[in-house]
């Protein structure tokens, strides 16, 4: 880094004033620097060391104040080479103007600024927040451009056009993403033109919107705006098809918010939306009435009173619903429904299965024909199961995940999106089976999505950076979901899941996954799903351990299975049982499953006192725990402290907590007519 006094040198052979600034900071020293001599502001630097360095802002001199570097190229597109200088989040631009057309200061816009006399910009090398302002240009072979009245005049409609529209800027670059973008551009072009906008100003607003998004078809955007504003005003769609577009991304409430941006030019603006029928896109399942119309890969189904229909558009109160084009190659939707027999229908399922997949136990591969049809319908119930995929590296995971995209409901790979990005999928595509490959599975919003959303109702709650700072968003998190990993997931997770166990393959399976038959599986299931309404009772399954929750995940498989092939259901029910006694075994083999044991044996005196001393605890494990770690536990399990005056330190056993504590944990009593007996049965 060069030194201090060499820039000093620099900015004084330019005729700049430097001034000292507070050190890390942009703050000024010299009170009266606006006013103070160049000499005197060059004397305060001999006194100071390590800190920060100003220019103060003299004529001809101006600075633009960037401070988003995306929108560096709506300045440097109109002038020559110049100084640059990078700050922390944008560039400060160094101009000259010409004698008589010195422009004033502008700090209206939040982004852009125009800092003219009597201002100050911080300089290199100065360091502020950890970040060295540097030069983006060699200085040797460049100097600060010098304008002339007309570049002058245009950087300054520049910078107020963008300040007069900076809040419309910000609210369609947060929405110009891929799949939107073009459709907005278009009715965005008209809405400028027919709310009066000048041809000029309207360039900035799609330049900026396009620049601060990423777009990389800015050329395009800026000919089709001019193409806009030549053709006549009458041929132009404008209002009603951007409300729609706009509707579609963040709902009406916010559309409406949105248009509100645009300056009304007559009262034809505002009747267009009104008159001119809607065209929406259906990208999930809608009930209208007593239709249910789903978007297919080639149109809509509509299904009403047992009659299903495939047609291109569906017309309703003069709106025109169309299916959404943007879910092609986002999700694999059914082609159209297909009335296979339901047993034919299952077995056609399991043998796809069993084609590509290789499974050492032959039940699972029912398991997962009855997960595929459940995702069928899972929405039509309040409470899902998650599939775990576990098994090492090799074993076939990702080849399973691949076979349940093509299979289940609306099949999407969780990898095309990412944190709020996904929690905007799930809600744009109403029902869905979201498939997590490994790769994804320690991704903290895909935790938090697998941890509330099995039970519709569940949201997330994000914040969202809004014009003037950060707002709360909701967004539902009820969906299918399957997922795949080498590790084990948290328990909390692994609670909600069913666990498909893998090795690598003993046979050889079908490498190319068959597209036409995966496609007649689902168009039979959608068949099912449009004919049938499965309603989940939780009884399906009954659980030796009266495990709510393990009921709770086996039922919608056992519904399945019991309607459709009654058959299956014994092997999938047996399979649940064995998966059942493995989670026991595991249950058995915590610490608090080893207290409650030996609480069950202990000894209790003739008074029948139920006091236990942590040291009795400690000794009982042969001090393999520590009193804290056996004491956080006694706490997990429910027990109370105590001191006894004699024991010390303990617990006092409540009888009812602990013989429920044994059902929890899989626990038998021991026979016999002890006093453990009356502490467990009362007496």
């Amino acid at each position: 880094m060069q030194k201090t006094s060499e820039f000093l040198e620099l900015y004084i052979s330019r005729g700049l004033t430097p001034i000292p600034l507070e050190r890390g900071g942009k703050t000024p020293i010299l009170r009266e620097w606006p006013n103070v001599s160049r000499e005197e502001a060059l004397k305060a630097f001999e006194y100071l060391e390590d800190y920060n360095v100003g220019l103060r802002i003299e004529p001809p001199i101006c600075v633009l104040d960037i401070d988003d570097r995306r929108l560096v190229p709506l300045i440097l597109d109109e002038i020559s080479q110049t100084w640059i200088v990078e700050t922390r989040r944008g560039c400060h631009v160094y101009l000259k103007a010409p004698e008589g057309h010195y422009p004033s200061t502008n700090k209206k816009s939040r982004l852009i600024q125009l800092l003219a006399e009597k201002c100050q910009a911080v300089a290199p090398p100065s360091i502020v927040e950890g970040h060295e302002y540097r030069f983006r240009v060699n200085l040797s072979n460049c100097e600060i451009a010098k304008l002339d009245e007309n570049k002058v005049k245009l950087l300054e409609r520049i910078i107020n056009s963008f300040m007069k529209y900076e809040a419309m800027i910000l609210e369609f670059a947060r929405l110009w993403t891929e799949g939107h973008r073009h459709n907005l551009s278009l009715w965005l072009n008209g809405a400028l033109r027919k709310s009066g906008i000048e041809r000029f100003e309207a360039a900035v607003i799609v330049k900026s919107i396009c620049l601060l998004a990423g777009d990389p078809e800015l050329k395009d955007r800026l000919t089709a705006l001019k193409t806009t504003y030549e053709r006549p005003i009458e041929e132009l769609g404008a209002w009603s098809y951007l409300k729609r577009e706009l509707e579609s991304i963040v709902g009406p409430e916010q559309a409406a918010e949105i248009l509100k941006l645009f300056p009304a030019k007559d009262e034809e603006v505002k009747r267009e939306a009104a008159e001119k029928p809607r065209k929406i896109k259906v990208s999930k399942p809608l009930r209208i009435g007593d239709a249910l119309i789903e978007p297919l890969e080639c149109g809509l189904v509509v299904c009403r009173n047992g009659c299903i229909e495939v047609r291109e558009t569906y017309e309703h109160e003069g709106h025109i619903l169309v299916k959404d084009p943007w879910l092609d190659g986002v999700v694999r939707l059914p082609p159209e429904p297909m009335n296979i027999e339901p047993k034919a229908l299952w077995n056609m399922t399991r043998r796809y299965i069993e084609e590509y997949v290789y499974l050492e136990d032959l039940r699972l591969y029912d398991v997962l024909t009855a997960f595929i049809g459940w995702s069928y319908f899972y929405d039509q119930n309040s409470v899902t199961c998650y599939l775990y995929i576990n098994g090492p590296y090799g074993s076939g995971k990702t080849r399973l995940l691949e076979v349940l995209r093509m299979l289940c409901y609306r099949g999407v790979l969780s990898s095309i999106a990412r944190g709020p990005s996904l929690f905007r999928l799930i809600e744009r595509l109403g029902g869905l089976t979201l498939l997590i490959d490994e790769s994804m599975i320690r991704d903290k919003d895909i935790s938090d999505l697998l941890r509330v959303g099995y039970r519709r109702g569940n949201v997330i709650i994000r914040a969202e950076k809004e014009n003037d700072g950060f707002e709360l968003r909701k967004f539902e998190t009820y969906c299918l979901k399957a997922f795949a990993s080498v590790e084990e997931p948290s328990e909390d997770i692994k609670q909600r899941s069913l666990t498909i166990n893998m090795i690598k393959n003993l046979r050889p399976v079908g490498k190319k996954l068959d597209e036409n038959m995966a496609r007649g599986i689902r168009g039979g299931w959608l068949y099912q799903r449009l004919t049938n309404k499965i309603e989940v009772t939780g009884n399906e399954y009954a659980s030796r351990y009266q495990d709510a929750r393990f009921e709770e995940i086996c039922s919608p498989l056992m519904a399945i299975a019991l309607r459709f092939n009654p058959e299956a259901a014994e092997a999938i029910k047996g399979y649940f049982e064995e998966l059942e006694e493995t989670r026991a075994a595991e249950i058995r083999a915590t610490l608090e499953a080893e207290i409650i044991e030996y609480l069950l044996k202990r000894d209790y005196d003739e008074s029948g006192c139920t006091f236990v001393s942590v040291s009795d605890l400690v000794t009982a494990f042969n001090n393999r725990y520590s009193d804290r770690k056996i004491g956080r536990a006694m706490s997990r399990l429910g027990f109370k402290k105590r001191r006894d005056k004699t024991l010390g330190r303990g617990y006092e056993i409540d009888r009812n907590l602990l013989r429920k504590l044994a059902i929890i944990y899989r626990i038998e009593a021991p026979s016999g007519d002890g006093a453990i007996n009356q502490l467990i049965l009362g007496s």
